[in-house]
């Protein structure tokens, strides 16, 4: 299912707390632009105090940035305070249908599927919604307005390094589409052997008395060993997939710091850039690159958080085979 269709289903049930959603969005947005301001009033400092020798210019420097940085803590705590809110109750809504859902669904669905498997997908499967919600989605709108601001910034200081600066990122790119396309199918697949093994636990349970007249506990162990390292591997294949994300970047990252210091280094010998200028540049470079690595992250939980939707819809979209037929109006005597 692609995620367009997905994202726009799970807005229906954010849609009731649209305003804490919109309230949260707008502080994540704002929140960006102060943080994007704290290098460039690095950049006033150097070239228009210090290198000016001029120091009595920190008595209006200070309380700005004290004051930015400030605003910018009270916008985190506004974002994350919002946002927390929208995730539990979009859960709670989607828990809701998935239980109505449930009641009337017809009985071969559940005498042919595992009870443990299908309870796994209002708990397991919703709690990764929650947190993506609660953590990745945030992180995602955060990352995403701080790197596209500081191109934007970078761009306005210096064309040249700003062009040499970002040549690296198409490669950067390319991996991250490469690796995305193996991340949802072995998500899929954790989060499917992780309702297998919830199916397990509440069948070896809820049959514990029969298994123990029947002195069957090696069996049942046997059973649920199998299921458990079926788990484990699966959330190994997952891991080996997101584990090539962060190094790869901080790799780039790298070498996008040595272009910038060596073609900065040269304008400045040259005259045509200020040090506060470079200064400036190698900061925005941490505050896009390292958003890079988060945003490649979340992109990790985003997939696995797309997986549990389909799961979950999967479950709500079932068919009832058998549909009750309307109840007869009172007979009046």
């Amino acid at each position: 299912i692609p995620d367009r269709i997905l994202i726009g289903r799970l807005y229906g049930y954010i849609r009731p707390f649209r305003r804490n959603f919109f309230t949260g969005i707008t502080a994540i947005l704002l929140g960006s632009l102060t943080g994007l301001a704290a290098p460039y009033m690095h950049k006033v400092a150097i070239d228009q105090i210090i290198m000016s020798r001029d120091l009595s210019g920190f008595l209006w420097w200070i309380p700005m940035f004290v004051t930015v940085v400030l605003v910018n803590y009270f916008l985190q705590y506004v974002q994350i305070f919002q946002m927390r809110i929208v995730g539990e109750n979009t859960v709670a809504r989607m828990r809701d249908e998935i239980m109505e859902k449930l009641q009337v669904i017809s009985l071969r669905y559940f005498s042919e599927g595992e009870i443990g498997r299908i309870l796994s997908r209002p708990i397991n499967d919703a709690n990764t919604i929650r947190i993506f919600l609660r953590m990745g989605f945030t992180s995602v709108l955060l990352d995403t307005s701080s790197i596209v601001g500081a191109f934007f910034i970078m761009f306005v200081l210096d064309l040249r390094l700003s062009v040499a600066a970002l040549s690296i990122l198409p490669v950067a790119m390319v991996v991250v589409w490469y690796l995305g396309r193996y991340s949802r199918s072995a998500y899929r697949r954790a989060l499917s052997t992780l309702g297998g093994l919830t199916a397990r636990m509440q069948e070896d349970l809820s049959g514990i008395k029969v298994t123990q007249a029947f002195v069957q506990e090696s069996t049942a162990t046997e059973a649920f060993e199998k299921r458990q390292n079926e788990v484990v591997n699966a959330n190994k294949r997952a891991i080996l997939v997101s584990a090539f994300y962060q190094p790869v970047i901080i790799v780039l990252r790298i070498i996008g710091s040595l272009i910038i210091l060596w073609y900065g280094s040269s304008f400045v010998v040259s005259g045509t850039m200020t040090i506060g200028t470079l200064v400036a540049f190698t900061e925005y470079q941490f505050s896009y690159f390292m958003p890079l690595v988060d945003l490649i992250a979340m992109y990790d939980q985003y997939q696995s958080a797309m997986a549990a939707i389909e799961r979950l819809f999967d479950l709500v979209d079932t068919k009832v085979e058998v549909v009750d037929a309307p109840i007869d109006r009172k007979i009046e005597l």
